[in-house]
Order: C-alpha cells, then sequence, then structure tokens
C-alpha cells in the first residue's frame, strides 16, 4: 500500500501543470461558490447600514401621511411598553446665499439644505454624531447650528463662524456649533442636491410656529420588544398617522433578487467546466496508469484498493482545492461588494462581509465533492477493466460513436428550447434556468456529432486549402479524445463569455431605449407644485414646454393579486404622448386607448405586469389607495420597462381623487433648440431655491443608470472571463497529452518522408479547424441559451429584449481559432523537432 501511495504523491508532484489544472478549477468553483452565497447576506447588511443611516436604532417611524390632519403631530405623554425612546424631529428648508466672491457663477449663488431640529440627547441615543468640530463649554441651545463637513469645507466655515440663512421666508443668523462628519445623518451622496444641517428641536419649533409639535418620531425599542404588538399600540394612539418600519426585509429582498440569481447562474457554469475539466484529466490520469495498475493489480492489490487510492488522489485536490478556494472565495466577495456598493446614485457605502461557518462549510463539501464525483467514472472504468488489458495496456485512443449520446443531446436541446417557452407562470423561474442548462448540456454532448458534420462538408476544403496535410489533419480529429475535449471546453468558455456580453450590451440597449421613450429633456420636482407654479416654470428662459406629472414612485399594492406596483402614473390623455413614448400591445390605437381611460376607472398595465399577473383585457384589479381600496378595469397593455416593467397608467382625474394628492409630484420639462440642459436647470432652481426644488437631466440619470449597470456586469464579465481562462488552460494541457500520446504516429509519417514543415502545417491545420469548430459551436450554443434568457428575465420580474451582435459572433470563432493555435505552438514545434527512433520506441 505505502508503494502505491508513494508513486501516486510522486505523480502529483511531478504533473505539476495538471495538478493545478486541476486544483484552480475546484479552488474557482468553491470561491464562485462560496462569494455568490455569502453576497446576499452582505448585501443585505449593506443596505440596511444604508437605510439606517437616517433612522439609526429606531425601530418604528411615525409620520404623516394623506389621511393625516396635520402633517404636524405631537408626541403622546403614556408609556408604551417596550418603547425606550421616542425622538421627535422637525424639518424644513432653508437657503445659504453664497458670497458674491464664493459664487462661480450667476446661477450657482445658493445652496440648500435641510434643517432639521432634534433635542441633542435624543438624537446621539438614537444615531449619534461624529464631530470634526464641536463648541466646547456651551449648550447645544437657541441658535445654534451643527453643519455637515461637505458643507463647512465648500463654504469655509468653523465652529463658532456665524452663518445667514434664509428659513421659512425670514431670514437668520446662527452660530455654527458643530461640524458633522459624513455619516449618520449628515451621510450625503454625490448627487444630493439638498445637505443636513441640525438645529435644537426647540429653535426649530419656533420657526415652524408649531411649539411642542413634530413632523416625525423615532421609536427605539427595548431589546425584550415585540415589535409587532408595539406597533398596533402606537397605531391605535396615533390613529390617523402611519406607524411602521423606515424599511421592510421585502424592499431589501427584491433589490437582491436581480443580483444574486445571475451570480449563482454564472457559478454554476464555471462548475460545469470544472466538472468536466476533472473527469477529462483524470481519464488521462487513468489511461497513463494503466500498466503500473495492472501491475500492482497482478501482484495482489485488490480493485477496491486501486480504487481507494485513485479516489483518495482526488480527494487530496478537492481538499487543497476547497482550501484555496474558501480564501480566494473572501477575496473574491471583498471585490464583488466593494463593486456594488460604489453606487453611482447612493455613493460609495460602508459595508462589511458578512459569513458564517455554514457559508464556509458548504463551499468546502463542495470543492471535495466536485473532486471525487467528477473522477468518479473514468476511475469506475478502469477498475472494470480485465488485468490482461491493464498490464498489455490495450487501450483504444479513440473514442467509439455512442448513438444514445447524439439522441440525448436532441431531447435536451428540445427541452431547452421548449421547457422556458410553454412553463406555467409558477414555474417559469425554475423551467427556465433548467432550459439554459439542458441548452449548454446538449450542445456540450452533441460536440462530437457537430465536429462530424462540420468534418464531413469542410474535409475537402481543408484538402483543397491546405492540401495533403489538411487531409490529414481532418482525419485526425475525427473521434479523438483530446481534441474533441479541447472543443468541447473551448464551446462553454465561449458560449458563456458570448453570452454575459450580449446580455450586457442588450441591457445597454434597453436602457437607452428606456430614456428614449422620454421626449423631454429635464425632470423637476418643485414643493407643493400646483398650476400657478408650472406657469412660473414656463417662464424660465429655455423652457420650451411642460407636463405636469403626477406619479407614485413608491409601492401601490394590488390587492386583488397581492401585488406591489411599483410605479402608477396618473395622465392627461391630452399632452401624455408629447413627452412619453406610448406603445400599446395588440396593435391598439394609442389614442383611443388613453382617451377611453377618462370615462371611468380604466387602468392599462405594462406588459410585464400583464405576464406577471396573467391579465387579460377585462379584468378588474383592486389598488389599495390612500382613499381606500378602488377597483379599476383593465381596458389594454402597452410596454414599457420603468420599474422593471411594475407600472401601469390610469387617468389623472381618478388618480388625484383616489391618491388623495392635490400637488402635482414632478414636471417633464422640454427645452428650446440650441438651449443647454444643464443651464435651463441650474436657472429653474435659482428661480424656485426659496420653496425647494430637485431636479436633473435625463441624460445624467440615464449615465447614471448605465454605469450602475456595467458595474453589476464588470461582476458577471469577470465570472464568464474566469471560465474561459480555466478552459483555456485546459485546452493547453489537453494539447500536450494528445501530441504526448501521438508521439509514435507523427515519428513514422517523418520517418515515411513527411518534413518539419508538413507536420508543422498538419498540426496547425489541426488547430484551426478546431478552434474554428469551438467557436462555431460555442456561437451555437450562445444563441440556444439566449434564446431562452428573456424568459429567464421575465420570470424574475426583469423584462430585457435580447439585441444580438454580429461582431460578437464573429470575435468568438476568431478567438477560438487563435486560442487552439497558441495552444498547439509549443508542442508543434517540440514534436517537429523530435528524434525519430526514439518516438517511435516510445510506449
Amino acid at each position: 500500500m505505502s508503494i502505491i501511495l508513494k508513486y501516486i504523491l510522486k505523480n502529483i508532484w511531478e504533473k505539476k501543470f495538471r495538478t493545478f489544472l486541476i486544483v484552480i478549477s475546484i479552488t474557482s468553483s468553491a470561491a464562485l461558490f462560496f462569494a455568490s452565497s455569502a453576497i446576499a447576506g452582505t448585501m443585505t447588511v449593506m443596505y440596511e447600514n444604508q437605510m439606517r443611516m437616517q433612522t439609526g436604532q429606531a425601530s418604528l417611524l411615525i409620520r404623516a401621511d394623506d389621511q393625516s390632519p396635520s402633517r404636524m403631530f405631537r408626541i403622546a405623554a403614556d408609556d408604551v411598553e417596550g418603547v425606550a425612546l421616542t425622538a421627535g424631529e422637525v424639518s424644513m428648508g432653508g437657503l445659504y446665499t453664497v458670497p458674491r466672491n464664493g459664487g462661480e457663477s450667476a446661477h450657482s449663488q445658493t445652496a440648500q439644505l435641510q434643517i432639521r431640529g432634534f433635542k441633542l440627547e435624543d438624537l446621539e441615543a438614537f444615531n449619534p454624531i461624529l464631530f470634526q468640530q464641536k463648541a466646547l463649554g456651551r449648550d447645544f441651545a437657541g441658535n445654534h447650528i451643527i453643519l455637515s463637513q461637505r458643507f463647512a469645507d465648500q463654504y469655509g466655515f468653523q465652529t463658532g463662524d456665524v452663518i445667514d440663512l434664509e428659513i421659512q421666508g425670514s431670514d437668520r443668523r446662527l452660530v455654527v456649533w458643530g461640524i458633522a462628519r459624513p455619516t449618520g445623518i449628515f451621510r450625503d451622496s454625490p448627487q444630493a442636491q439638498t445637505l443636513t444641517a441640525v438645529v435644537p428641536l426647540g429653535y426649530a419649533a419656533s420657526l415652524s410656529g408649531v411649539q411642542g409639535s413634530v413632523n416625525t418620531a423615532y421609536v427605539v425599542l427595548t431589546p425584550e420588544a415585540d415589535e409587532v404588538q408595539v406597533q398596533a399600540r402606537l397605531s391605535s394612539i396615533y390613529s390617523r398617522y402611519d406607524v411602521s418600519p423606515p424599511f421592510s426585509p421585502g424592499d431589501i429582498a427584491g433589490m437582491l433578487d436581480t443580483i444574486i440569481m445571475p451570480f449563482f447562474l454564472m457559478t454554476t457554469m464555471v462548475l460545469f467546466i470544472s466538472v468536466f475539466i476533472i473527469y477529462s484529466t483524470f481519464k488521462v490520469i487513468t489511461v497513463e496508469r494503466l500498466p503500473v495498475i495492472g501491475t500492482f493489480r497482478s501482484i495482489g492489490a485488490t480493485r477496491k484498493t486501486t480504487d481507494a487510492v485513485l479516489l483518495g488522489e482526488s480527494l487530496v485536490y478537492g481538499v487543497l482545492g476547497g482550501l484555496l478556494g474558501l480564501g480566494a472565495g473572501i477575496g473574491i466577495l471583498y471585490g464583488m461588494t466593494s463593486i456594488l456598493a460604489n453606487d453611482p446614485w447612493s455613493g460609495q457605502m460602508d459595508f462589511s462581509m458578512k459569513f458564517g461557518p455554514g457559508h464556509l462549510t458548504s463551499a468546502f463539501i463542495l470543492a471535495v465533492c466536485v473532486s471525487v464525483i467528477s473522477s468518479w467514472i473514468p476511475i469506475a472504468r478502469v477498475s472494470k477493466i480485465p488485468i490482461k488489458e491493464l498490464v498489455l495496456n490495450l487501450v483504444d485512443n479513440h473514442s467509439r460513436r455512442k448513438t444514445w449520446k447524439s439522441v440525448t443531446a436532441v431531447l435536451l436541446l428540445l427541452f431547452g428550447t421548449l421547457a422556458p417557452r410553454f412553463a406555467p407562470h409558477v414555474l417559469a423561474l425554475p423551467a427556465s434556468a433548467l432550459g439554459i442548462f439542458a441548452t449548454i448540456t446538449g450542445v456540450v454532448m452533441a460536440v462530437p456529432l457537430l465536429t462530424s458534420i462540420f468534418l464531413f462538408f469542410f474535409g475537402h476544403l481543408y484538402g483543397l486549402i491546405f492540401g495533403n496535410e489538411g487531409i490529414l489533419a481532418v482525419k485526425n480529429l475525427k473521434d479523438n479524445k483530446n481534441i474533441l475535449n479541447n472543443i468541447t471546453l473551448l464551446t462553454i468558455g465561449i458560449a458563456v463569455l458570448l453570452m454575459i456580453n450580449t446580455i450586457s450590451y442588450s441591457v445597454g440597449v434597453e436602457v437607452l431605449n428606456a430614456y428614449r421613450d422620454w421626449q423631454f429633456d429635464l425632470m423637476v420636482s418643485i414643493s407643493q407644485a400646483d398650476r400657478s407654479t408650472e406657469q412660473s416654470l414656463r417662464a424660465v428662459p429655455g423652457v420650451a414646454s411642460t407636463y405636469a406629472a403626477r406619479e407614485q414612485w413608491g409601492e401601490v399594492t394590488v390587492s386583488s393579486h397581492d401585488y406591489p406596483l411599483r410605479y402608477l402614473q396618473g395622465i392627461d390623455p391630452l399632452t401624455y404622448r408629447n413627452f412619453i413614448t406610448f406603445r400599446p400591445l395588440d396593435g391598439s390605437d394609442a389614442d383611443e386607448l388613453l382617451a377611453k381611460l377618462g370615462e371611468g376607472r380604466y387602468i392599462i398595465p405594462a406588459s410585464m405586469m400583464q405576464k406577471t399577473l396573467q391579465l387579460e383585457v377585462g379584468d378588474t384589479l383592486t389598488l389599495e389607495m390612500p382613499v381606500g381600496p378602488k377597483e379599476y378595469q383593465v381596458i389594454g397593455f402597452y410596454d414599457s420597462m420603468m420599474m422593471n416593467g411594475s407600472n401601469a397608467i390610469i387617468h389623472q382625474q381618478y388618480y388625484r381623487s383616489d391618491m388623495g394628492n392635490r400637488f402635482i409630484d414632478n414636471y417633464f420639462v422640454r427645452i428650446d433648440k440650441g438651449a443647454e440642459a444643464d443651464q435651463v436647470l441650474a436657472d429653474i432652481r435659482s428661480k424656485f431655491q426659496r420653496r425647494g426644488v430637485w431636479g436633473q437631466t435625463n441624460q445624467a440619470m440615464e449615465d447614471m443608470n448605465i454605469k450602475s449597470n456595467n458595474q453589476f456586469f464588470v461582476i458577471l464579465k469577470g465570472f464568464s472571463l474566469l471560465a474561459m481562462v480555466i478552459g483555456v488552460f485546459g485546452v493547453f494541457n489537453n494539447y500536450v497529452i494528445s501530441f504526448i500520446e501521438r508521439r509514435r504516429s507523427l515519428a513514422i509519417m517523418k520517418s515515411v518522408g513527411m518534413s518539419r514543415r508538413q507536420v508543422i502545417k498538419m498540426i496547425f491545420a489541426e488547430a484551426i479547424t478546431g478552434g474554428c469548430i469551438a467557436g462555431a459551436v460555442g456561437v451555437l450554443g450562445a444563441i440556444l441559451m439566449l434564446l431562452g434568457v428573456p424568459y429567464l428575465m421575465d420570470a424574475t420580474n426583469v423584462p430585457i429584449g435580447i439585441h444580438f451582435v454580429n461582431s460578437f459572433f464573429v470575435t468568438a470563432i476568431q478567438g477560438g481559432m487563435l486560442i487552439a493555435v497558441l495552444a498547439s505552438l509549443s508542442p508543434a514545434l517540440k514534436n517537429a523537432r523530435m528524434n525519430i527512433v526514439e518516438a517511435i520506441k516510445y510506449e
């Protein structure tokens, strides 16, 4: 037994590249699985921390809603069991006028502040401030103010300085009591147009004329409190106000769904390649060791003994790859999180990795299982070979055609094509995912058949291009195991990389199309805007026309279908199409369909909502509106990507009455030809600075959206590139093994007159042909998988159309040929210089 073990360990050490190939494959699978499984917890904590920047340790918020009698309320004096602290806030807008010598231009001489009034001891209790500077020996009272570091640095303020602000229409002089670092409520995104400042609660209440009242209350619970019971008790006390958590786990889960699943899909693809590499490599290992295994068997070693030794070797690979995979996985998790944490909308979010023993254990077990299971089939086959054949090494290096593989490949391709299209909606997600895996598996199993077909049609052409060397190359390619393995590895890598790049490109096109549907240049929101506000807005230089948009960007529950509607518009049918492209489905007339909205409580859902809820014209949707549940009848559907297709439109008349909101939510602004959008936006901000204004250009929003998507696809492309790199390593390994096995046959060819140049020409013809086949089959596999991607994305409520790019396909085929040629270069040159006599004697 010790002799066998020494022999196996010696082979592991001597075959360094092969060992590296197996270990790196296992390491990659374990690392990506660990990172993909741990990213959910890490991102959940990161998003929670980001949201808690504003709410601290508060578990519940008390706020006015559309049904409240006033935006202000008094904090009840009653003690509520389970409540440790109820901290009130009074907030309002403030305006700072930049001194003339500090303004860069005529339209940038003011800065907006959100003035938030707190009792400092309450704020420090549930959301502490991290001070950069702080007044000593003075209480935080009266006209004191705490500024953010960003504001203080920009305008040159220090503790003790006096700042003049316009608050509630009056000029106020305040003393800077402290400068706060950008954490907690002072955390601002790069796009923030209004910065935070804190004043004493009593001073803020006096400025608002609402002494004793607040507009928000932050409720901190005791450790043993039952949040549901406390929320119910507070809801009865504040019966006409909203009492709810700052955010729900469902909100975060919804954000993570579209992030996590693609990572697991890509991890599975890498796992697929790793299994194939380990399987094919162990086939070579077992073939190489047939004589030695036969010798051991002939002197008394049992099949179980030799099987256990080979499985022990694969176990060593699995343990080593698993341990390395855990370390690499932590690094990959950190890289993924740091990329996703740099949000273009919210800025750089603080993050820390969140994983536990379960993640580590499952990744390690996966590594061991991948190694052992992938190697078992070759080991089991060797175990069945009689001792005589083992000793004499009677092994045929050419595979026999197996009809069942071709039949299975066709069945898998049919399943992958049909399952996503005809699966019931409740099974759409698993059916689509299984369809994609079935497709790539079917393509892999069909490689021998597709290679034979390719060679049948192009064999004569290669004879014309490369001469007799081309004919020999085609014959050498037929049913050669190592060449077929190379084609398979390149096929998987090319297909996965091509699929990810095509999806990335398609998302960019879809985002671009979504913003092109907005036939306006600016989106502007003005506090308590009405029709007179719109008239003032139209008077701003450069403004050509405006549209008063009534829209709810938060969740509106469709109680009849238990569905969260994330974007609801109340439109004016007469002017809506001048600002938004409207594409009804089923060939309906756009004007007639929109006009019908005003005839009753009718609704037009987006196509994605139609698919998700299986809606038909005439169905009734019950919307939970602020004034109570309202029933709307479906009169048609339209094409829209906004909020991933979770949107619908109703008439503005019913929107105003059912939402209970008399103010206009946003304005869509079209500018004059030749005007600059940034300049017009700056003039709008300047004109409405005292009322509270937010605005953004379409181009800026589009750029941030594209940047956000690119961050996500950088990670997926990294996964696919890793899969490709592993595949390329496998190709290089297989080419080396292939030429070692063919030394004798190549030597015989040289002995009967084939020149060195002809040998190299033949080998390169083989490489080019194999690379071309791999590229073509990879393109076919990518196309077949991409045809199922829209169904998978629909199942996750992210509708994306696939846009094929011909140049991607051409590059994929060229890449396959280039990799194959580079992989064959070194062994081809070595074989061209080999000693004929020694090679003929080689066994």
